[in-house]
């Protein structure tokens, strides 16, 4: 790891805008509209984590705006993991806020103004903004289009003066943008144990969307802003085509992120060491946490070469099952008052049985399962699991913000 800034600001910022790059991006124009805003430039700071070890020419312009400039220095033989770029970013941060999100978005001169208005309004909350996007292929590579642009022609989600996915009651999961802009309490990010470097994150089938369902089994409120958006205009490779991908709904959204909401889970499956320090209160130097970020022996299992070979070991599906509360072939698995675990049929739930632990529920579920219950058990499983997973998201996005 490089570390080639590290802000130490007399004051502290309100908000820690996080960027992440893994040497793809061609621009980081982001920078042009946060010189605009409305608030001080001390009220917010800037931090680049660069995945490998690659100085971006696109930062060149914006060299005197960055605060903090990370290389992690993983070999380029790897494939990314932007959870990893995530938890840098928040060991890095001063601000009370962290925000995840684009790099190569267009934001208002209110954008910083309205993030930290959302959190004075309502501390105990998680926030996402989401993004117009326009596929107009004349405004690549990036030339500066104004707002109007994004707005006019090309662009795919525009359902006047909101996106379609603000508006959308149905499936807000796959129509609101996860990735573009989330931003939550640096505390409860930590509090949660920072974002989940489990392997099934690794590659495109990931986003900060998973903090934000742990945060909210938390007990934090998921707000989206209904007046405040950032925009994106086309470049190559957005839509992740060609990228490595992990587990997901087939709609792109990480499977494993669904099951931690429907389960309740809030820890990590895989927290990464810094975080784990900050979490329990451990008082090392933002230097010496960073040096405990990466752990070498990861950077075999994330070798292209090896990653699919490697995503399939077992202790991987091993970890989702001791990590309660759970899922398991039909079955939720959760803590018990008395040191043991509960098992519950999704199906049947009438049928709950007790275990001496999430490993023998894992093995008395196998047992009880043969191949035809367990095709059954799975297509019957997915069904109600989904369902369910869109009765909260939608309860927990229209009724408890209020909307």
């Amino acid at each position: 790891m490089k570390i080639l800034r590290l802000n130490d600001p007399p004051v502290r910022p309100r908000v820690s805008l996080v960027l992440v790059d893994w040497s793809v991006r061609e621009s980081f124009h982001i920078i042009d509209y946060l010189q605009k805003q409305s608030v001080p430039r001390d009220s917010f700071e800037i931090i680049i984590i660069e995945f490998f070890d690659r100085v971006s020419p696109a930062l060149e312009p914006y060299r005197d705006e960055v605060d903090s400039w990370i290389l992690l220095q993983v070999p380029e033989s790897c494939y990314y993991h932007k959870h990893v770029m995530y938890n840098a970013g928040i060991v890095a941060a001063c601000g009370d806020i962290v925000m995840i999100g684009d790099s190569d978005a267009m934001v208002r001169e209110t954008f910083i103004e309205a993030i930290a208005a959302a959190f004075d309004d309502e501390p105990e909350i998680v926030l996402h903004l989401d993004q117009y996007r326009n596929n107009r292929r004349d405004l690549y590579p990036f030339n500066k289009p104004s707002f109007d642009d994004i707005l006019g022609e090309g662009c795919v989600n525009d359902a006047g003066g909101v996106t379609a996915g603000i508006r959308d009651e149905h499936d807000p999961l796959h129509t609101r943008n996860y990735g573009a802009c989330m931003s939550a309490r640096r505390d409860d990010l930590i509090a949660i144990g920072g974002a989940d470097e489990h392997i099934d994150f690794v590659g495109h089938i990931c986003g900060p969307y998973d903090l934000t369902f742990r945060l909210v089994n938390q007990g934090r409120k998921e707000i989206w802003h209904e007046s405040e958006f950032t925009f994106h205009s086309w470049h190559p490779g957005a839509s992740g085509v060609d990228n490595y991908q992990g587990p997901h709904d087939g709609k792109q959204m990480s499977s494993t992120s669904l099951e931690a909401l429907f389960c309740g889970r809030t820890r990590p499956l895989l927290e990464n060491a810094a975080i784990g320090a900050l979490r329990t209160g451990k008082t090392d130097s933002r230097e010496d946490l960073l040096g405990k970020l990466l752990n070498p022996a990861d950077f075999d299992l994330w070798q292209e070469s090896k990653i699919v070979r490697a995503s399939k070991a077992a202790r991987w599906s091993d970890s989702k099952v001791v990590a309660l509360p759970s899922l398991y072939r039909g079955h939720r698995i959760e803590a018990a008052q008395d040191n043991t675990v509960r098992v519950t049929p999704l199906g049947n739930p009438e049928a709950a049985f007790p275990a001496p632990d999430a490993v023998s529920a894992r093995r008395k579920i196998d047992r009880l399962t043969g191949l035809r219950s367990r095709l059954a058990g799975f297509f019957g499983a997915f069904s109600i699991v989904a369902d369910r997973v869109w009765e909260k998201l939608i309860r927990e996005i229209f009724n408890r913000s209020g909307t």
